[in-house]
């Protein structure tokens, strides 16, 4: 289903520095017991969603990248997919499950590809690459000093970080359009430090509760393109296939 979409795009000129670095691991910022709280929850919530059973799943020629997709949408599940090329946007699967549980889905389609991992640790379902999260051109894996937001709309905090990424390359003026209210009751409070890209997406998406974000085009483009190379989708049906067709789009 196609739909417009609402893109967060900067207006800087990009330097040609490497990746920023950034000694030590990503952090939460003075979390304060209400935050953490509620990061325990959601932690929970996935928990016991990933310990569904489900009688019967067929792949249907479906591709990897389709049926975490799906399955992320019948199930509510928040998460991430940060990479589309590899054959998970391509290569078509015909597999059957019966009596398994989410979780035991999820990891033995993504075993079905040698170029994917998910991770389950963070209240999300994280899809990603080993290979890209080695890559230095990567900007998903580029260290953000310091993000901060607090009871702001989902997409206001991603387009925070957007332009934190910006600042740190030598922007100087950061717009953007944002599509609020599809989570009228959902605010974000977030404060860390020294964190990559992807790691911040992941912990707003997280705190969220009720979205997945993804890769909208090759993340190398973004220093010629200028805009944000990922977008932040409700878990909503009506989302579902555009989720997919930017991920094929994505794909190399």
């Amino acid at each position: 289903m196609a739909r417009r979409m609402c893109w967060l795009v900067l207006c800087f000129a990009l330097g040609a520095g490497v990746l920023a670095s950034g000694r030590g691991s990503a952090r939460f910022a003075q979390a304060s017991e209400a935050e953490s709280g509620a990061r325990a929850d959601g932690v929970a919530v996935l928990e016991r969603k990933l310990d569904t059973r489900v009688a019967k799943f067929d792949t249907g020629g479906r591709t990897l990248l389709q049926c975490v997709v799906d399955l992320a949408f019948q199930y509510k599940l928040p998460g991430a997919i940060e990479y589309a090329g590899g054959g998970g946007a391509t290569r078509k699967l015909e597999l059957q499950f019966e009596d398994e549980t989410v979780r035991s889905m999820l990891e033995k389609l993504v075993k079905q590809n040698a170029g994917y991992r998910v991770d389950f640790s963070g209240g999300i379902v994280d899809v990603f690459s080993p290979r890209a999260r080695q890559d230095a051109e990567n900007p998903f894996n580029e260290v953000i000093r310091d993000v901060s937001v607090r009871d702001v709309d989902t997409h206001q905090a991603d387009a925070d970080l957007l332009c934190a990424l910006g600042r740190q390359r030598g922007g100087q003026v950061c717009t953007a359009s944002i599509a609020k209210g599809q989570w009228p009751n959902v605010k974000i409070t977030l404060h860390m430090q020294n964190a990559k890209v992807y790691e911040i997406l992941n912990a707003i998406v997280a705190q969220n509760g009720e979205a997945i974000w993804a890769v909208t085009y090759w993340p190398e483009e973004y220093y010629k393109r200028n805009e944000n190379f990922w977008y932040v989708y409700a878990l909503e049906e009506a989302f579902r296939e555009t989720v997919y067709e930017g991920l094929v789009a994505a794909r190399r």
